[in-house]
């Protein structure tokens, strides 16, 4: 607090001048938000230049513009930044690829997950993975039986992905119990939960990932594949998981590598060829692994 003290007549008058300047605009929403936040910055930037020996109207209007675009800011995101944001896999998505549940189930522990992200490798790669949960709900999630239920979209899912812009964008990942029916299915689960943990480390990739809306923002999705549409993260973990898939010898599944199924085909005419899906996808390939 040290800078302060040294400047007893600057902070007195600046918040003065501000505290009367923020009655100027009585509007609610957004943009009663940003011109009260203008004058405000205004005032100040004016106020500050004259103390310190500056132009004042510079002041004013760089004050002005600082102080708006920060309101700007705050009235979209600030709930949206302040969330935690919620990545899945659905029991109906691992269920369509067909993959048999074969060998014995592993045990549902910390040290099972441990032990595969080490042996795979996973554990020398920045999956920006922070922490890791078996049969342990939050948000909007509930245990159903072996596996959990979202409660805003009414799907079963197998696991889920915690992201948290607070803390460097590392994600918590949850682990169903029934995501340890086999060895290749806790991989595969893995793997695509890893894949969003991943992603959620690029924050150069924010803008590309969504779209912003008049009421904050939604993901970004995949033109021609559907209404609501493929988001690109997913379409970018698609193409992970059709790799890990063959890695493992899984390169034959019934309605996913068959060319004549839909799902190829919006994968192959719509997402492939897609600038933006190769760009997410470059950066998570790496976590396409074979199983020990």
């Amino acid at each position: 607090m040290e800078w302060f003290c040294q400047c007893p007549v600057n902070g007195a008058v600046t918040g003065a001048v501000s505290g009367g300047l923020g009655q100027v605009f009585s509007a609610s929403g957004f943009w009663g938000s940003v011109g009260s936040s203008a004058f405000v910055g205004a005032g100040t930037g004016g106020v500050s230049a004259l103390l310190t020996g500056q132009n004042f109207l510079e002041g004013v209007l760089k004050g002005a513009v600082i102080g708006g675009a920060v309101a700007g800011l705050s009235y979209y995101s600030a709930k949206f930044f302040s969330t935690p944001l919620y990545s899945e896999l659905t029991k109906a998505e691992y269920d369509a690829l067909g993959i048999p549940d074969s060998g014995e189930a592993l045990d549902p522990s910390i040290g099972t997950l441990r032990k595969m992200f080490k042996d795979t490798g996973w554990s020398e790669m920045k999956t920006g993975a922070k922490q890791f949960y078996v049969d342990h709900v939050t948000g909007p999630y509930i245990k159903k039986g072996d596996a959990y239920y979202n409660t805003e979209t009414g799907a079963d899912v197998y696991a889920y992905t915690r992201r948290n812009f607070w803390a460097n964008n590392t994600s918590s990942i949850s682990f169903s119990k029934a995501s340890f029916a086999s060895k290749i299915k806790l991989g595969f689960v893995m793997a695509h939960e890893l894949g969003h943990s991943r992603l959620n480390t690029f924050s150069s990739l924010f803008n590309l990932r969504y779209d912003k809306t008049t009421s904050g923002y939604v993901p970004s999705t995949i033109p021609g594949t559907g209404s609501p549409g493929v988001s690109i993260d997913h379409a970018a973990i698609w193409g992970l998981e059709r790799d890990f898939l063959q890695k493992n010898g899984l390169s034959e599944l019934p309605e996913y590598f068959d060319n004549s199924s839909k799902m190829n085909s919006i994968f192959n005419q719509n997402i492939l060829n897609s600038t933006t899906y190769k760009q997410f996808y470059e950066k998570i390939k790496i976590l396409s692994v074979k199983i020990k």
